[in-house]
């Protein structure tokens, strides 16, 4: 097994890559990492199938126990291996959304949904393994080694997101969308797969902002020092892509995914570097562009016209 990359982004927050056997996934899925001494709190630690290099990584690092680990939310790719860490580290309390505790406890229905959503994709993620209720903390900020760190309900992405505040820092998860390394402008985008509620998912970025964080840690993927102006843009772009898809709906067009895409990628500036990506994280990004105009779409499609 290949040692996963790990990034030091400062004196105790670590960056280890979960890269995946898959074209274009690559510097895409991670976890992040805070340490003091030989203890540590992992934030979303990936999906099942890479927990063995995550824990290669961990103990690469000198971690010889998790004291927290923090869910941003369940989704596979970043809750999925949760159960599978617990089992090699015991310790650890686990942090989320208080919608998030059955789905731990019970994953059945989860793993189920996740197959009839990802087909193979989430078969390549792993089913996830059942946690201990007891070891569930839904929604509770946490104080260790002389941190606090505060967590804040931000629904939107999905209905069991949060965020946590780590001094000037944000661990977003996708409350504020996708950011990949490219080209000038970054490349970043929304992720909003169905059900999608424009209104909750903005009201959670606003939240975030009144917050004042300086820097912004993503699921996907990386850190961006300008948080504040990050998520206003983030805010931005959703408004715009669902302008582009109701102008097209009030025009009598059909709502094709294709020329859905081909419109955004003309007029959003956050997507311009698209075609500057690397095939084959072209290729990835194409398919969770379209998963998330399908969610915008399902909501203007039930959105009365004026």
């Amino acid at each position: 097994m290949t040692r996963a990359p790990i990034q030091n982004i400062s004196e105790n927050l670590f960056l280890i890559d979960l890269d995946l056997p898959l074209p274009g996934f690559r510097r895409f899925i991670s976890t992040w990492v805070i340490k003091a001494d030989d203890r540590a709190i992992v934030i979303d630690p990936g999906p099942c199938t890479t927990v063995p290099m995550a824990c290669d990584a961990l103990k690469g690092l000198g971690v010889k126990g998790i004291d927290y680990v923090l869910l941003t939310h369940i989704h596979l790719d970043h809750a999925g291996g949760c159960g599978d860490l617990i089992a090699r580290y015991p310790e650890p309390t686990v942090v989320c959304h208080p919608q998030a505790v059955d789905h731990l406890a019970d994953p059945e229905r989860l793993w189920r949904g996740s197959v009839k959503a990802l087909g193979d994709l989430a078969r390549t993620y792993g089913e996830p393994t059942p946690i201990n209720r007891e070891k569930l903390c839904p929604g509770c900020d946490i104080q260790w080694k002389g941190y606090r760190i505060e967590a804040l309900e931000t629904p939107g992405h999905a209905s069991h997101h949060m965020c946590f505040f780590l001094e000037d820092i944000v661990l977003a998860g996708e409350v504020s969308g996708v950011r990949i390394p490219s080209g000038n402008p970054p490349y970043r985008r929304p992720a909003t797969p169905h059900p999608f509620q424009p209104e909750v998912a903005l009201r959670s970025i606003t939240k975030v902002i009144e917050h004042s964080p300086k820097r912004i840690c993503y699921g996907h993927y990386g850190i961006m020092d300008n948080a504040v102006s990050m998520l206003e843009s983030a805010r931005e772009q959703i408004e715009l892509w669902l302008d582009i898809i109701e102008r097209r709906r009030d025009k009598g067009l059909e709502l094709d995914e294709e020329e859905i895409l081909e419109e955004i990628l003309s007029m959003d500036p956050g997507v311009r570097s698209f075609h500057q990506l690397e095939p084959d994280i072209r290729e990835r990004e194409t398919y969770f562009i379209k998963n998330s105009i399908r969610g915008m779409v399902g909501f203007i499609r039930a959105k009365p016209q004026s």
